[in-house]
Formats: structure tokens, sequence, C-alpha cells
């Protein structure tokens, strides 16, 4: 059970609790990574995936325009763009492999042998690269390729969920006292805003009452008592 959240000192520690609602819905994404390894289909991992990486590259688009615009000649603040760089490639890269469908692991490890051949025989390689996947697949048997499918996106998303908790480490213990120490509350509220209400959606508060359904009872009473304190949308 995570630490319960008793107090914001000031209005950006409200990213504790967006961090604590995130490792929530990571941890149940891989939990059902986890089960898709015995068989099944993968709807249910499927649609908790896109909603997981949806907040994760909107997350990550906020902060870089809102929390860390405005240090853009700070180590810290250039390292959190960088970090949330990576984090959108291994989401990207996450839904490029569920498109493949149950063959993808199977072509991935193809592919990595290729890779580790000698320059001049990677074109003779890629050419019959095809015909290579077509022959193991008659000798694995449709079963087998899809438990390797299973297992490559099961580690896909466990590095995906450490890459964010190490992302959310960094971010608590240097960018978070940035702010704190550089932002006026004011300037700390319309941040807090952004990342939790986006006014251009069709519904603006996807992402405020996504935190609160991940919160405890006193921890969603913090979140509300924030938002009463946002400035209204002129």
């Amino acid at each position: 059970m995570a630490e319960e959240i008793t107090r914001l000192d000031s209005p950006i520690d409200m990213m504790l609790l967006m961090h604590k609602a995130f490792v929530a819905l990571s941890e149940r994404t891989e939990a059902l990574a986890a089960q898709a390894q015995q068989g099944g289909d993968l709807d249910a991992f499927t649609e908790a995936f896109g909603f997981w990486g949806k907040q994760l590259l909107y997350h990550a688009t906020a902060e870089d325009k809102y929390m860390t615009g405005p240090f853009t000649d700070s180590q810290p603040a250039r390292d959190n763009e960088t970090e949330h760089v990576e984090l959108a490639r291994q989401a990207t890269d996450l839904v490029g492999f569920l498109e493949k469908g149950d063959s993808a692991g199977l072509k991935e490890s193809v592919r990595a042998a290729m890779f580790a051949l000698e320059e001049e025989q990677h074109k003779e390689v890629v050419e019959k690269l095809e015909a290579v996947e077509e022959v193991l697949a008659e000798e694995m048997g449709h079963d087998r390729i899809v438990a390797r499918t299973r297992r490559h996106l099961y580690s896909r998303v466990m590095a995906l969920r450490v890459t964010e908790y190490d992302h959310f480490e960094n971010e608590e213990a240097f960018v978070v006292s940035l702010v704190r120490d550089e932002m006026t509350e004011q300037q700390q509220l319309e941040v807090a805003r952004h990342l939790l209400i986006e006014d251009e959606a069709e519904d603006p508060r996807w992402i405020i009452d996504w935190v609160a359904s991940e919160l405890s009872p006193g921890e969603e009473r913090l979140l509300a008592d924030l938002e009463a304190r946002f400035q209204p949308v002129a």
C-alpha cells in the first residue's frame, strides 16, 4: 500500500498525488500483461495500456510546456524533458509492438539475430527475412509464437514502468523542489491546473477525475481543495 499523502505544503506538491495515480494505473496494466502470458485475449490490457499511454503523453507534454518551460537553462529541467522523450519512445514502441499482432515476438527475435550479424551479411538476411519467419513459424507452431509475443510484451511493459518510476523519483527530488523555490504560489496553481485540466478537450476533467479515482478519500479532499483555488478560465 502506497504511503498516504496527508498535506500539500505548496500547490506543486500535487505532483505527488498525480504520481500516486500513475503508479496505481501502471501496476494494474503490468498485472494485465502478466496475466496475458497465460493466454486469452488482450482486450483488457490494450484498453488499460491505451489509457496509461494517453495520460503519460499528455502529462509529459503539459509539464514541458507549463512546468519546466520557464527553466530552460536549468539542468534538472533539461533532464526532465529528456526523460519525457524516453517515456514517449517506449510507449510508442509498445503501441507498434501490439499492432504487429501474435507474430510480434517472433519478428523481434529474428530481427535481433539479424542485427547481431556482420554488416555484409545484412542484405542477404533482410532479403530472406520473411522466409525465415515463415519457417520458424511452421517449426514453432502458433501457440509458442503467441507465448513468445506475450513474454516480449510483458518485458516491455515492465521496462516502461521502471522508466516511469525512475522519472517520478527524479522529478520529485529535483524539479518539484525547483518549481517550489522559483515559482510563486499563483504560478504553481496555474501549472497544476494545466496538468489536471485540459481546457481544449471534449471532457476537460478527464485527467483530474481519473487522478481522484485512484486516491484515498483524504487525498481526494486535498485534490478538491486545490482545485477550488484554481482561477477560472477567461
